[in-house]
């Protein structure tokens, strides 16, 4: 074979890999509008039909999911398998899965559109450029906050945008307390934020339960568990000598114009405003009115960006998202396999019984919200997905009987997925830093953030069971 002919084999396999992409995007957008039509109209015909297409996703992504995802997806599945066999459910097990995917699906895809304006905005960039010329001193708590806060509004585009400071000349410790200083950030975000799926996930299983429900108690958690991460870093991670000197001796800080921090906040106002009033005014879902909010935002952020000089356009905006809703095919088939877990564990878990051992146990209130965070933790540890627990949790715990309100069940969970996601293995989070750093991802999640996972839920458990006795 010629070099000619080897090079025009080459373009036109980028040419079929991304045909093959612009297809799966199509069909995971397909499947996301009509899971919003079918909440909007209440029409059970547009839900089987999203059934369908993502059917039709599943089968064409299947080949270029990665191995390791396809396993994992595969054990969850034969696990929900074994759960779901006494009771002879599977049908209706593996229906309630595809409709708690969609949540997934119409929320990760909204998020894809906000991604591109995100990644070209000076105001971001600038957000950045202060975050990572902080001294030592300062570092761990401001880069811990600002993914924290980038997160909650861009989710894993905050990421994109903070981990190329890993790249520069750190020193091997640094890198590691920086990477955890993210990871944790970042992480707690899902105790609050409509744009995490461990919200949306969580008010899938408990309808009865509004966003601003979980919200109102949930950012004040999130500030103390900001406060407990860097507590922890400080006391775990004393800085060397020549480090707090280094620090001291910053005579001109960077500082991050009043400018810039007001374009950010009214951003987050009014993406958060037009999700809010969305979703009581059509009476839909957070993820719903994400999908039916945010493309028409992100489009008319990047106008506004493109008429002010910035970088990017629309006719390249389209390619990138559809690029990073392809790229969701992993997500999609562990989210589905999770799914399917935690509906075919409640199938075979009495809520009855699990009432009546604590009870005779003389465990209610604040004992079983710490039994409820131990036993999770556990199973996080362990590489159960959070997905699984949430809905797990969501169908079988029963929390009233144990004096526990539905609030601190909710809470609970987003906890369990705020902290678990840094000290699972098997987590999104773990893996794209595993990714970053060429680092085990055992060695991250349970080596760096396993001790801090015990503590934070210790920490929290405490919050949590105050808020429940001024609920109760």
């Amino acid at each position: 074979m010629n070099e000619q002919t080897a090079l025009g084999d080459t373009a036109a396999a980028d040419k079929t890999i991304r045909t093959v992409e612009l297809i799966g995007a199509g069909l995971l957008l397909t499947c996301a509008v009509l899971a919003a039509a079918g909440g909007l109209a209440n029409l059970y015909l547009f839900t089987a039909a999203a059934m369908i297409v993502l059917g039709l996703f599943l089968v064409w992504e299947i080949s270029r999911v990665p191995m390791q995802q396809l396993i994992m997806a595969g054990a969850l599945f034969v696990l929900g398998c074994l759960a779901v066999l006494p009771s002879h459910e599977f049908l209706d097990v593996l229906l309630q899965a595809f409709e708690g995917t969609f949540i997934f699906v119409a929320l990760f895809v909204g998020i894809a559109f906000l991604q591109y304006p995100a990644l070209n905005s000076p105001s971001f960039h600038a957000t950045r450029e202060f975050i990572t010329s902080q001294p030592a001193g300062r570092r761990y708590l401001i880069l811990s906050v600002s993914a924290h806060l980038l997160g909650a509004l861009t989710n894993f585009s905050a990421l994109g945008l903070l981990t190329t400071f890993l790249h520069g000349k750190l020193e091997k410790h640094a890198r590691q307390r920086m990477a955890c200083a993210m990871m944790r950030g970042f992480g707690l975000t899902a105790i609050w934020s409509p744009f995490f799926i461990s919200i949306a996930v969580i008010l899938h299983v408990k309808p009865e339960l509004k966003w601003l429900d979980i919200a109102i108690p949930g950012f004040p958690l999130a500030a103390l568990m900001l406060i407990y991460s860097w507590a922890y870093d400080r006391l775990s991670n004393r800085p060397a000598p020549h480090a707090r000197a280094s620090a001291a001796s910053v005579n001109t800080t960077p500082k991050l114009s009043g400018q810039v921090i007001t374009k950010i906040a009214f951003l987050a106002f009014v993406l958060v405003l037009m999700l809010v009033m969305s979703s009581e005014m059509l009476v839909v879902s957070i993820p719903i009115a994400i999908i039916l909010v945010i493309p028409a935002f992100s489009i008319g952020w990047q106008l506004l960006l493109v008429r002010s000089g910035a970088d990017g356009n629309i006719s390249g905006m389209l390619p990138r998202v559809a690029d990073e809703i392809a790229k969701l095919r992993a997500q999609v088939f562990i989210f589905l396999a999770a799914n399917f877990l935690g509906y075919g564990a409640a199938r075979a878990i009495d809520p009855d019984l699990i009432s009546s051992t604590l009870l005779g146990a003389g465990i209610e209130g604040w004992a079983a919200i710490y039994v409820l965070l131990a036993t999770m933790l556990i199973c996080t540890l362990l590489m159960f997905h959070p997905l699984a627990l949430v809905v797990l949790v969501g169908q079988v715990f029963p929390g009233e009987d144990l004096g526990v309100h539905n609030v601190s069940v909710a809470l609970c969970m987003a906890l369990v997925w705020a902290v678990g996601t840094t000290s699972s293995p098997a987590s999104g989070l773990t893996l794209y830093m595993m990714r970053v750093l060429n680092e085990s991802p055992w060695r991250i999640a349970w080596g760096w953030n396993g001790v801090y996972a015990i503590g934070g839920f210790i920490v929290g458990g405490l919050y949590i069971s105050l808020v429940n006795k001024w609920l109760l």
